[in-house]
């Protein structure tokens, strides 16, 4: 009877064991759900298609012996999912008290080729190859030095243009039509009355230098160039070339040579490589080419001062005809160094 007891006892605990084991393995064959991974890819926000630089639609002020504080307004519109952008812009100029409509539409008809028109009431200058455009206006605010002669001008462009990228090389040839209404702006004799500066502003070489007169009326040109930009092997360079056909130019008499229509070609190059070590050289060049008739003012280009010839007045010659070159070779100096220098 002890025996038989022992049996059974031995054969119920075998049936739970059997029992549990047989649960777990029930238990561990149930499909587990695990929580999703998070989404680690990036998200691209549309903001719409209008946006408005700085937050307020601001652009960089610019500052000249002319226009005093000029201050543009206006939007950025994107459309045609980025392949269409305006910019539309009213600019207000505080020293001749203007409000200038301006408006520009680039428009993008393959990743190549592009198209950009534009419109409106702006201040020209054909010296803006001298200094770029915040440099000059730093210069005028702070030392009342500015480098450039202006005209002002009611102006409609279209110009296409394409983009062939080669090995470190950008070329871009391009064709335009221009149509603009020019007028003379500033004062073309000695006066008192210029925008301020923090130095020079009553000298009569700075602020208060005279701005030269231009042919009034309406020009009517067909325009080609071509851009070329390379970068490779420590050499940088670039070579801006056009050519303006006026087929219709406000009348103008210089020298015994008459306006009306006239060709002019354009040429900008700059550029800089390394010689030896750490020494390198850099040039820049700039000439305007006006063959046969004479072109109108507004098409006339400025030496002088220290942004060109040092030794001559600031913008002091002037014409249809400029040829500028300069090269400077710079050594730089590692050590030893001279203290608080």
């Amino acid at each position: 009877m002890i025996e038989s007891s022992r049996l059974s006892l031995s054969g119920i605990v075998l049936s739970l064991s059997f029992f549990f084991v047989a649960s777990a393995a029930a238990q561990s064959a149930a499909p587990v759900t695990l929580p999703a991974p998070p989404d680690t890819g990036y998200v691209i926000y549309d903001d719409g298609p209008i946006s408005l630089p700085l937050g307020v639609g601001l652009r960089i002020p610019l500052y000249d012996r002319v226009d005093g504080l000029a201050l543009p307004f206006g939007p950025i519109i994107t459309l045609a999912k980025g392949r269409v952008e305006l910019d539309p812009t009213v600019t207000y100029r505080s020293h001749l008290g203007e409000f200038d409509p301006f408006a520009k539409a680039t428009i993008r008809l393959r990743p190549a080729d592009a198209l950009v028109i534009a419109a409106g009431r702006a201040t020209f200058s054909n010296d803006d190859w001298i200094r770029n455009t915040l440099v000059n206006s730093a210069a005028s605010f702070v030392v009342g030095s500015d480098a450039r002669n202006y005209f002002r001008a009611d102006r409609i462009t279209a110009q296409l243009s394409h983009e062939i990228v080669g090995n470190g090389t950008t070329l871009t040839p391009r064709v335009g039509v221009l149509y603009e209404n020019a007028w003379s702006t500033g004062t073309p004799v000695p006066h008192t009355s210029a925008p301020w500066s923090i130095f020079g502003r009553t000298s009569d070489l700075k602020m208060r230098r005279i701005n030269p007169t231009v042919a009034s009326g309406r020009t009517a040109s067909a325009t080609a160039g071509i851009n070329f930009d390379y970068d490779l092997n420590q050499l940088v360079a670039t070579v801006d070339a056009g050519v303006e056909r006026a087929f219709s130019a406000p009348g103008f008499r210089s020298s015994g040579r008459k306006s009306g229509g006239f060709t002019q070609f354009t040429l900008n190059a700059k550029g800089s490589f390394l010689t030896f070590g750490t020494q390198s050289f850099s040039f820049r060049g700039h000439a305007l080419i006006t063959p046969g008739s004479v072109a109108t003012p507004q098409r006339y280009s400025y030496l002088g001062g220290a942004g060109t010839i040092a030794t001559v007045d600031l913008l002091a010659l002037g014409g249809d005809r400029v040829a500028f070159v300069e090269g400077e070779y710079s050594v730089p100096f590692s050590g030893p160094l001279l203290p608080f220098v």
